[in-house]
């Protein structure tokens, strides 16, 4: 049984470094799996939200009141608003 598993050890190993080169160069150009639009954790604020988000603060809305209203965090919030 040792055999099979030694066996196996190479070619795995082979399979999985194909893989992550594979996955670099997808990163690399910018393509993504077939079926999928995009890798990564979906983003939470959209490109409309910062102006949404800089009205109550010009209103004195507090900061934490402005993001229980878009439903996200204080400091998603504080990115967008540094524009990252």
């Amino acid at each position: 049984m040792a055999e099979a598993a030694e066996y196996e050890l190479e070619p795995r190993a082979e399979r999985q470094a194909e893989g992550i080169a594979a996955a670099e160069r997808r990163e690399a150009t910018g393509a993504t799996l077939p079926g999928k639009k995009k890798t990564g954790r979906p983003r939470v604020i959209g490109p409309a939200e910062p102006a949404t988000l800089r009205r109550p603060a010009d209103d004195d809305v507090s900061s934490t009141e402005a993001t229980r209203t878009l439903n996200i965090g204080r400091s998603t919030a504080y990115a967008a608003l540094a524009g990252r």
